[in-house]
């Protein structure tokens, strides 16, 4: 406010006190008023002309000797005295009678020197006081009850609506006119439900003799709509404890109504899904005590749902996993959740029960762990089932083992009469049954390998190949002739289908047999001493999916009229057809330093269908 004269601020000092409902006095050193304020004056009921520049003594004669003691003590001191009482007679006659609560401050210059009293004063006579609170509750109770959206209202005894708040005749889209005088039962907001109209007379008849009556109620409101009220009568009594009057009072609970309907629906849910569930379905809380029993754990673990409860889990544990339950305590308190895991309970009939079982923590509304909630599913059928299965199978590969082997010993049977018979027979059939006597070993070989592996359905092809080596050589007398073979193969174990071995095997062994019988000929060897006539069988892969076998001789190579398809004789013939059962591919190279045969085949690898 700085710039302000003395007589602005003077003025703008009375505009702002003058809208005060607290009295405003200035006065000076001598205790003359300076200043007063229209409330004040109003106080003090003396025009205002007749108090400024003239001491208390002039205007309030009567209580100049109550207040001017306080005032001297306030400028002498420069304390403050803060709700002191004055009582004495009013300017009028003696029933005239003053209280006022008064509250005196030193006024300072601009050095800080007292230079004067400012006094605030309130009008405190009980009448008075009364009469502003009651008026002022009275408001403020009218404003909350229009401004609240619910039903209050004010009833005769007979049920007659006397009064109601603004709220309700808004939301039913009616005037107060559209109800007062009516019985409460007739009113718009019960009159579409006889049965409703009903329960209200006899809860005013129940009321009238002072109970409290309280329901919920399905309300009429705007183009018919309905609302949930929680609906409350309640006797109002005067001083004496008599019934006066009936107030009728509602809230709106729709929103919690359809809530609790919702929830209701959500409980029949989860308490049809938990009662008709095929696990197990048991809770806990976090002291290890049942609080939760579904019908399908009676049925797993035969104790009634009575029984249960209340109890601790540990009575379905065997003694051996007492500690396995404070474990699983521990880990529920940290908030975690159990995988499945198997385990073995007892039934109330004292045998086990194999069981697996999930848990998870259970939660109240602030995410805080209380309890756990256990899922246990019977597991004993399949463990028997398994245990079936598994003896199945031994029993199948006992007779896979069983059935390769006779194969073995009737082809190696088979393979021994050829021999015999080659013994009696003219060279040229010695040599047909010899060819025919390696065809069925190497079929021979696939069952052997069978019966020694634990694996019923491939062979790793290493092996394999080794073994049939070995058995070309010792029937062959490769190293008589001076023919070495040799082979190659890739580092990790590769596998085939049994199926697919015994044609392989043959196409080996005819590729072989036929470099021994043609690509070494006396005559051109002794034209090459000391060549070292060497057969080469390589395997090598060349991607997931494909591999590369060759059977490659340093031999005298292939004549250049050579032809698969206008081969004659029988293993050159079988070759092309055992590719084919591969559905390989079958490549030839030939030149005047060997033969190299190449066949591309797809592998059926370990854990592949």
């Amino acid at each position: 406010m700085h710039g302000l004269q003395g007589r602005e601020m003077e003025q703008l000092f009375l505009l702002m006190t003058d809208t005060l409902p607290v009295g405003v006095a200035v006065l000076d050193l001598d205790l003359r008023l300076l200043f007063i304020n229209r409330r004040h004056a109003e106080l003090n009921r003396v025009p205002i002309t007749e108090q400024l520049g003239h001491p208390i003594r002039d205007y309030l004669p009567q209580v100049a000797d109550i207040i001017e003691p306080k005032m001297r003590f306030v400028l002498e001191t420069g304390i403050p005295l803060v709700g002191q009482e004055i009582r004495g007679n009013g300017p009028g006659n003696e029933d005239d009678k003053l209280f006022r609560l008064a509250s005196y401050y030193p006024r300072r210059d601009d050095s800080g020197n007292i230079c004067g009293i400012l006094a605030l004063i309130q009008d405190a006579s009980i009448d008075s006081v009364e009469a502003q609170l009651a008026e002022e509750s009275k408001q403020r109770l009218l404003q909350v009850l229009d401004n609240l959206f619910a039903f209050v209202g004010v009833l005769d005894m007979d049920g007659t609506l006397l009064e109601c708040n603004r709220a309700p005749l808004e939301a039913a889209g009616i005037t107060v006119d559209d109800v007062r005088g009516k019985k409460l039962w007739d009113t718009y907001w019960w009159s579409h439900d006889p049965e409703l109209a009903q329960q209200l007379k006899e809860a005013i008849n129940r009321c009238r003799n002072g109970e409290t009556v309280r329901y919920d109620v399905h309300a009429k409101m705007i183009n018919d709509s309905r609302m949930w009220v929680d609906f409350m009568l309640a006797p109002l009594r005067d001083e004496a404890g008599k019934v006066t009057h009936l107030i009728p009072s509602g809230i709106d609970i729709s929103k919690r109504h359809d809530s609790e309907a919702a929830l209701h629906q959500s409980e029949d849910r989860y308490r049809s899904v938990i009662e008709s569930s095929d696990d197990a379905i048991i809770t806990k809380s976090l002291e290890g005590i049942i609080t939760g029993w579904n019908p399908a754990a009676e049925r797993l673990l035969g104790y009634s749902a009575k029984e249960a409860l209340g109890k601790p889990i540990t009575m379905l544990f065997p003694a051996a996993l007492l500690g396995e339950e404070q474990h699983l305590l521990r880990r529920i308190s940290n908030g975690e959740r159990i995988p499945p895991f198997d385990t073995v309970r007892i039934h109330k009939a004292g045998h086990f029960v194999d069981v697996s079982i999930t848990i998870s923590p259970l939660r109240d509304r602030n995410g805080k762990v209380i309890g756990a909630c256990k899922l246990a599913h019977d597991i004993g059928s399949k463990k028997r089932q398994w245990a079936a299965l598994e003896q199945a199978l031994e029993e199948k590969t006992a007779l896979l083992h069983e059935v390769h082997h006779r194969v073995k010993n009737n082809l190696q049977i088979v393979s021994s009469l050829l021999k015999l018979q080659a013994r009696q027979a003219p060279e040229e059939v010695a040599r047909v049954l010899g060819e025919s006597q390696s065809r069925i070993r190497a079929m021979a070989l696939v069952h052997q390998l069978l019966y020694d592996s634990e694996m019923m359905s491939e062979i790793e092809l290493s092996e394999f190949i080794n073994r049939l080596i070995a058995l070309t050589v010792a029937s062959h007398d490769t190293t008589k002739l001076g023919i070495k073979l040799h082979y190659s193969g890739p580092d990790k174990s590769i596998f085939m289908s049994a199926h697919r071995m015994i044609p392989l095997g043959l196409v080996i062994n005819e590729l072989v047999l036929n470099a021994i019988k043609h690509a070494f000929p006396a005559d051109w060897l002794a034209e090459r001493s000391p060549l070292q006539a060497r057969i080469d069988i390589r395997l090598q892969e060349i991607s997931d999916d494909k591999l590369h076998l060759q059977v490659a001789d340093n031999g005298r190579g292939l004549s250049s009229e050579f032809n698969w398809d206008a081969a004659k004789g029988l293993g050159t013939q079988l070759i092309p057809m055992f590719v084919a059962q591969l559905h390989g591919e079958l490549e030839t190279t030939s030149t005047n330093a060997g033969s190299c045969f190449t066949i591309a085949i797809s592998p059926k690898r370990k854990g592949i269908a």
